[in-house]
């Protein structure tokens, strides 16, 4: 079983790499200790378009409340496209 400790000793290691193969060395994917940072920026994202679209739907109520529909107002069935 691989541990950590043998994976950095094999990432690591100079070896001849006609008989060993090609050893990676270096980071495994790009842009590495980023992620917190990326994190930050979806969370902030997230946010916003959750605050900006709970405004514009609390702006529409608002306009559908302004116009006081009567009780039957259900029958003239009539929208606003």
């Amino acid at each position: 079983m691989a541990t950590l400790t043998s994976w950095v000793e094999h990432l690591t290691t100079d070896v001849d790499s006609a008989t060993e193969g090609m050893q990676v060395a270096g980071e495994i994917y790009p842009m590495v200790g980023t992620e917190g940072w990326l994190l930050l920026i979806g969370v902030i994202a997230w946010l916003a378009f959750h605050v900006a679209t709970g405004n514009g739907e609390a702006e529409e109520h608002k306009k559908l409340a302004r116009k006081a529909p009567g009780p039957n107002a259900h029958k003239n069935n009539i929208t606003e496209w």
